[in-house]
C-alpha cells in the first residue's frame, strides 16, 4: 500500500504540494480564527453582552453594607446643651454644663460640694435641672421661706417670688436671702453677701436709706432699687 502512495505522490507531486500547503493554511487559519474570538457569531456575542449587563445590574442593585455606625435615637438627647448657674454656699460657685438627666445634687458635686456653712435642708436635691436654671444654696441661719431651687412651675429660677415679703412685691431687705437680694438692680452676689453680713452685725435696717451704709452701695446704686425695697415690720 505504501508503494501505491509513493507512486501516486511521484505522479502527482505538484498536487501533493498544493494540498499540503492548503492544509497548513487551513490549520493556521483555524487556530487564529478561534484564538482571536472572531469565530464567535453575532448571537453568541449578544448573549455574552446581555449576560454581562445582567450581572452588572444585579451588582448595582445589591444592598451595600455601610461602614458608618448606626445613629442612635438618643443622639439628640445627649447633644442637648444645659447650662446651670449655681450660687451660694458651695465650694466652687459658677456656671456649669450639665447632662439632661442630672439633678441638683449632681450640680452641687460639679461645684465642689456643699460649703461648711451650707444648709441642704432648704434645697430640693432631687429636682431635675433645666437649661438656664439658677441654683442657690443658702447658708445655715439664712432666712428663706421656701426650699430652694424654685418649685416646678418656675424651672428657670431658683428662688420663688413668694420669698418676698413686706409691701406688695417689694423686697424686705431685713429678711431677704442672697438670691432674692440679687434680683435688685445693681446688686450682685458680692453685694448681696455684704448686705447680709451688715444685717447680721448691726441688726435690722430701720429705714431703706440705711442700706447705703453697706460697703459698695452708694447713692447712685440706691436710686436704682429704692422703689423696690422695704424694711417691713420692725
Amino acid at each position: 500500500m505504501m508503494e501505491d502512495i509513493r507512486e501516486w505522490v511521484a505522479c502527482h507531486k505538484q498536487a501533493a504540494i498544493g494540498f499540503a500547503a492548503l492544509l497548513v493554511v487551513m490549520t493556521t487559519g483555524f487556530f487564529w480564527f478561534f484564538w482571536t474570538g472572531a469565530g464567535m457569531d453575532g448571537d453568541a456575542l449578544e448573549a455574552g453582552t446581555d449576560g454581562l449587563v445582567l450581572d452588572e445590574t444585579y451588582l448595582a442593585s445589591a444592598p451595600v453594607e455601610s461602614s458608618a455606625p448606626p445613629q442612635s435615637e438618643e443622639t439628640d438627647l445627649t447633644e442637648e446643651i444645659i447650662i446651670i448657674d449655681i450660687k451660694g454656699a458651695v465650694n466652687k460657685p459658677g456656671v456649669y454644663r450639665a447632662e439632661p438627666d442630672m439633678r441638683v445634687m449632681d450640680i452641687i458635686d460639679l461645684a465642689g460640694g456643699l460649703g461648711e456653712s451650707a444648709d441642704p435642708d432648704k434645697v430640693n436635691l432631687a429636682q431635675r435641672v433645666t437649661d438656664q436654671m439658677v441654683i442657690y444654696i443658702p447658708a445655715i441661719g439664712e432666712e428663706t421661706t421656701a426650699p430652694l431651687p424654685a418649685p416646678e412651675n418656675s424651672s428657670n429660677e431658683a428662688v420663688s417670688e413668694s420669698q418676698a415679703s413686706g409691701e406688695g412685691d417689694k423686697v424686705d431687705i431685713n429678711t431677704a436671702d442672697a438670691a432674692l437680694l440679687q434680683t435688685l438692680t445693681g446688686i450682685g452676689e458680692k453685694k448681696a453677701a455684704l448686705i447680709i453680713a451688715y444685717r447680721e452685725e448691726n441688726g435690722s435696717f430701720q429705714t431703706i436709706e440705711e442700706i447705703m451704709g453697706v460697703s459698695g452701695i452708694g447713692e447712685k446704686t440706691f436710686e436704682g432699687f429704692k422703689d423696690t425695697i422695704t424694711v417691713g415690720a420692725k
